[in-house]
């Protein structure tokens, strides 16, 4: 993907280095930040560089900035009154999450072209975490894999439960989830790049999108609509894994877990649980999926004693020795 500048223009530096070692941990995508403290240094890197957008405090704006050549201009405003004739103002103190969203809903504006290929090595794995047993871990285990995977490979997760907790768990307010991912993917496919940096979250090194608040509003997607998503994020994100965590809600589920390189099933030693796993395992047979089957693996996971309290600790501990040894064998492993 071609490289475009951003530009960052404010008198006061505190707030300026605040806020481009802010944009900058966001991994912008295809931006390269550049800081200024007045417009004279400004003016005379757009000499030579073509900047994409604009960003610029209300204290160093002046009308001659609109004669320079940038495509997008967005004026951090600090006195509450409406600066600079049709140029559009944001509030400059308010949370540098929600600055980011307005930079890159600006840049959005009108945009369209096809995006070019980022992943164009190899394919990006699926890895589904699926057990008709309620109760067993399957999200621990599912993110214990997906923080472990994180710290050698670029791995995203979603979680697909019908009350997964993550804002409670969390203690987050999200703003979007996996709906507007699909949003932007049936309406708006070639600014789906740009919308994803946007939503994705980071837990311990780990890429997740927020899962829904209610399970309905995924009741209309099929198992084809959940792949060819995945595939478009294949397509122009730079991820080696995708850890999927699965439930009943999902619908189409087995064709979603046939395109999945490698199933985990947990389950327990007790009867319940054995009958689970031989009604879910009969009725696949039933409907022709016996090829999940082969790439899926069954675990009792045994007793640990101690987990971690937070779900920002799960690479460390009894559980993720244990997974960690998984990954080397089950994943790394089935590589080869």
């Amino acid at each position: 993907m071609v490289k475009k500048f951003l530009a960052i223009c404010d008198k006061e530096e505190t707030y300026l280095k605040h806020m481009t070692d802010y944009l900058e941990r966001k991994n912008m995508q295809p931006f390269i930040i550049r800081a200024f403290t007045d417009t004279r240094q400004l003016e005379k890197f757009v000499e030579n560089h073509e900047a994409e957008l604009l960003l610029i405090a209300e204290n160093a704006y002046k009308e001659e900035i609109r004669k320079l050549p940038i495509k997008h201009v967005l004026i951090l405003n600090e006195s509450g009154n409406q600066a600079g004739q049709d140029v559009e103002n944001i509030n400059k103190y308010q949370s540098s999450e929600k600055v980011y969203q307005a930079v890159m809903n600006k840049y959005m504006e009108g945009k369209d072209g096809t995006v070019q290929r980022i992943n164009a090595g190899n394919r990006m794995k699926i890895i589904g975490n699926y057990s008709p047993v309620g109760r067993c871990m399957q999200t621990t285990f599912a993110l214990s894999m997906g923080q472990l995977l994180a710290k050698k490979n670029k791995t995203l997760y979603l979680n697909f439960e019908s009350y997964s907790g993550f804002a409670y768990l969390l203690n987050k307010n999200f703003s979007m989830d996996i709906t507007d991912v699909l949003y932007y993917f049936n309406c708006e496919k070639e600014k789906l790049v740009y919308r994803l940096e946007n939503m994705i979250q980071n837990i311990n090194g780990l890429d997740y999108i927020p899962p829904v608040l209610s399970y309905q509003d995924l009741e209309e997607i099929n198992g084809q609509n959940w792949i060819e998503l995945f595939r478009e994020i294949e397509k122009v994100s730079e991820y080696e894994y995708l850890i999927l965590d699965l439930s009943d809600q999902m619908k189409g589920l087995f064709d979603v877990l046939r395109e999945c390189f490698r199933v985990f099933t947990i389950t327990r030693e007790d009867g319940f649980a054995a009958a689970k796993i031989h009604q879910y395992e009969k009725v696949m047979q039933m409907m022709h999926y016996e090829d999940i089957a082969i790439k899926t693996k069954k675990w009792v996971l045994p007793e640990f004693y101690q987990l971690p309290p937070r779900l920002e600790q799960l690479t460390y501990g009894e559980m993720a020795a244990y997974v960690g040894k998984i990954i080397k064998e089950d994943i790394y492993g089935y590589e080869e």
